[in-house]
């Protein structure tokens, strides 16, 4: 009788604080997940593309990483309540070393897609930004999820999303599209951040 091997876990993705373009940052594998706000930096990533036009009364932020949108929706509306929800506790423990965690963010330690599913209660402005090292969770795009998200949404109300220009955007963009209208598309570098009602 031959004995196999157990399977071997996968590395666990380094994270730690480090610098982008001369800005503080959260990296995860090398890749940015959070950057600080000095000098304007965020204003000109594909956060501030991220942002509603309309000022919601609660917000969801699915990947919150440091906490840079959450950062930049209270400098353009003020206090509000805004739910966190980020499955690595390593970048939880980091987000404050990169930005205070405001008073009026609940974080919570989970995986996205369980949130998404467990959660009640509405909100008027979701974010999905949901990256580890480059890949997307595919469940992202099931229309499960993206039907639970339409549930939590109050009718009308915006949600956005954060996609990587890459060889799968055009089937994630109509899976999306299958489920949500999309509103606006805006390009920056090589994210593309959909906005969809």
């Amino acid at each position: 009788m031959t004995r196999s091997a157990p399977l071997a876990e996968p590395p666990v993705p380094p994270v730690r604080l480090g610098e982008d373009d001369g800005r503080r940052a959260i990296l995860v594998d090398g890749v940015v997940q959070s950057i600080a706000l000095d000098h304007g930096a965020a204003e000109a990533g594909y956060w501030a593309a991220m942002l509603p036009d309309t000022r919601p009364s609660r917000a969801l932020l699915l990947g919150y990483g440091g906490g840079t949108l959450a950062h930049l929706l209270l400098r353009r509306f003020g206090p509000l309540p805004i739910v966190g929800v980020d499955d690595d506790p390593r970048v939880l423990a980091l987000a404050p070393a990169l930005l205070e965690v405001p008073a009026c963010v609940e974080l919570v330690c989970l995986d996205a897609l369980a949130y998404v599913q467990g959660t009640v209660g509405r909100f008027d402005y979701v974010a999905v930004d949901l990256f580890r090292g480059g890949e997307t969770p595919r469940a992202m795009f099931g229309r499960p999820f993206l039907r639970r998200l339409r549930a939590l949404l109050t009718p009308g109300a915006p949600l956005v999303v954060n996609l990587f220009v890459d060889r799968r955007l055009p089937e994630r963009l109509h899976r999306l599209g299958r489920v949500f209208r999309v509103r606006a598309q805006r390009r920056v570098g090589e994210n593309l951040v959909v906005h969809l009602a």
